[in-house]
Order: C-alpha cells, then sequence, then structure tokens
C-alpha cells in the first residue's frame, strides 16, 4: 500500500483533545547526615482509562482556544487522582528504585491537560482499520485508543 490508496480509503477524519492529568511532584529522600536529595518528577493519568506512567522529560504544554465538541470530558476526577492515582505511580514505579528507605513526596501541581489526537477510520479493500495518532509528535496511539474501552488500568 501506498500513500495514495490510503487518503483513497480515509473515510472518517476527526480531530479530538483528549484529557490527561499531569501531576508534578518533588521526591525527596532522606540521607541523614546528609542534606536530602529533591529530584523533580512529572506523572501523567489518562483521564479515560486511568493508564499511567512518569515522563522521561518535560513535555512542553501550550493553551489553545478550541471548540467544546472537540474536547473528551475526564472520567477521572482530581480528587481519584489524588487520592487513588498518584499513590499507585509512587508506590509501584518510584519507591522501586529504593531498596530500603521510600521517599517522601511533595506534589507541586495538579492540572487536566488536553492531548490533541487525530482519529482516522480507513476503509479499502487492503485495509481497514482506525487510528489515532498523536497531533503534537505524529506517532500512533493505538494503545491509548484500545485502553479506552477496557477497565484494567482503573482504580
Amino acid at each position: 500500500m501506498n500513500e495514495e490508496a490510503i487518503e483513497q480509503g480515509i473515510t472518517k477524519l476527526e480531530k479530538m483533545y483528549h484529557p490527561m492529568w499531569i501531576v508534578k511532584m518533588l521526591v525527596i529522600a532522606d540521607r541523614k547526615p546528609f542534606p536530602s536529595k529533591v529530584k523533580p518528577n512529572m506523572a501523567f493519568i489518562d483521564g479515560r482509562s486511568g493508564y499511567r506512567g512518569l515522563f522521561p522529560n518535560v513535555p512542553p504544554i501550550t493553551q489553545k482556544e478550541v471548540l467544546d465538541s472537540k474536547v473528551r470530558s475526564a472520567d477521572i476526577t482530581k480528587q481519584d487522582v489524588l487520592n487513588k492515582y498518584v499513590t499507585d505511580i509512587q508506590e509501584k514505579q518510584i519507591n522501586r528504585n529504593y531498596v530500603l528507605k521510600k521517599p517522601r513526596y511533595d506534589i507541586k501541581e495538579i492540572e487536566v491537560v488536553y492531548l490533541p489526537l487525530w482519529k482516522v477510520e480507513v476503509d479499502s479493500p487492503y485495509l481497514t482499520k482506525t487510528f489515532v495518532i498523536n497531533g503534537n509528535t505524529g506517532e500512533s496511539e493505538d494503545l491509548l485508543f484500545e485502553l479506552w474501552s477496557k477497565n484494567e488500568w482503573r482504580l
């Protein structure tokens, strides 16, 4: 298949803005008698599926006005993020890097941001599939798309 064949098979092209919770926190490792080691960290929680993790680096965030009809609502509330999801990230992803004494955490900021996504439905003699593409990077977000209909990451 070439690019032209795929373009001809596109039956629907939709841009949407998907909710993602962003949590900025400090990880504080006490090392007495030495000063505490403070490391900034940034976590993300998908606002619909609960898929979560840590950013390897801080992504740029810009503000833009968009139509409300293109913005998807978050199923996971700010309170759930603070009470369940952040704790889960701390216990299962950050704490495993600390063998004995676990670190303390200082949450600095929590906000919902919207990830621009392209949802593309292709129907051709060779391929029938829905693709979800990250509007910033151009990378596939098919995993995220699959998780929206499942509850395996929900707490």
